[in-house]
C-alpha cells in the first residue's frame, strides 16, 4: 500500500519534483535470508594510536646451544703495534745438572806446521836479588863556585873532569 508525503523521502524514488512522492508503509518482518557469500575484503584502515608498553615478562628457559658454524675465512694482518719498553730481568735459573762425560774420539790427523807466530809482551819482571857487598866511592874533587857568566862554563869543565877522575863518570 502507497500513502501520500509530501516532500519526504525514505527511500522512495519520486516521480518529479512537482508530483507528490508514494511510499510503501513498513509491514511486519519476514524470516531471516540465507546467509550470502563473503564479500572481498575492503582496504586496510589507518593505523591506530600506539598502545602503552605493557610489563616486561619473565625470562624464558635457555635454548639448547646450536652446533658451531664453519670457521670464517682469517681477515688480512692488522699493521704492527708500538714495541713496549723492556721489562725487567728475571732472576737467575738454578744450574742444570752437569751431563756424563762422553766417549773419547778417535786422534785426529796431525796437520801442517803452522807459521811463526808473533813475538808476546814482555812478561813482567822478576824478584830483585839480593844486595850486593857496599862500594867504596872514592870522592871526587871540590870546585869552586863560579862567580859570572863566563865563569860557570870553567867551573862546569872542571866539575867534569873531577867526576871522571873520581870513577863516577864515564869518559
Amino acid at each position: 500500500m502507497n500513502i501520500y508525503r509530501p516532500n519526504e523521502q525514505h527511500g522512495c524514488q519520486p516521480c518529479c519534483p512537482p508530483c507528490p512522492v508514494f511510499c510503501p508503509v513498513p509491514g511486519p518482518q519476514g524470516v531471516q535470508g540465507l546467509q550470502g557469500p563473503v564479500g572481498p575484503i575492503g582496504p586496510t584502515g589507518p593505523q591506530g594510536v600506539q598502545g602503552l608498553q605493557g610489563s616486561t615478562g619473565s625470562v624464558g628457559p635457555a635454548g639448547a646451544a646450536g652446533s658451531a658454524g664453519p670457521a670464517g675465512p682469517t681477515g688480512p694482518t692488522g699493521a704492527t703495534g708500538v714495541t713496549g719498553p723492556t721489562g725487567p730481568t728475571g732472576p737467575t735459573g738454578a744450574t742444570g745438572v752437569t751431563g756424563p762425560t762422553g766417549p773419547t774420539g778417535a786422534t785426529g790427523v796431525t796437520g801442517p806446521t803452522g807459521p811463526t807466530g808473533a813475538t808476546g809482551p814482555t812478561g813482567p819482571t822478576g824478584p830483585t836479588g839480593p844486595t850486593g857487598p857496599t862500594a867504596t866511592v872514592t870522592p871526587a874533587a871540590a870546585v869552586d863556585p863560579a862567580t859570572s857568566s863566563t865563569d860557570v862554563v870553567t867551573q862546569f869543565n872542571q866539575l867534569l873532569t873531577n867526576l871522571q877522575a873520581a870513577g863516577l863518570l864515564s869518559s
